[in-house]
């Protein structure tokens, strides 16, 4: 029989809480070229033709040019 052990920093069985010193968040498939963070699953994004992919909010105040350039705006889904 075996026991799970408990973190010491955020006494979770499985896995860490994000605060804890021992946390690794998960990793991105792919990147924003604007922010360089990762789209993660949910996450708006759009994707220009040179298959740059960006986060929807990236683009301040350029709404309408997303629309009027034709650009697709997508739901990060792995």
């Amino acid at each position: 029989m075996c026991c799970l052990m408990a973190c010491e920093h955020c006494w979770k069985d499985i896995g860490h809480h994000p605060r804890c010193p021992l946390y690794e968040p998960e990793k991105a498939k792919h990147y924003c070229f604007i922010c360089g963070e990762g789209i993660y699953d949910g996450q708006r994004y759009i994707v220009n033709d040179s298959d740059d992919l960006a986060h929807q909010d990236c683009f301040h105040r350029m709404y309408d040019s997303i629309h009027w350039n034709k650009y697709a705006i997508n739901t990060m889904e792995d």
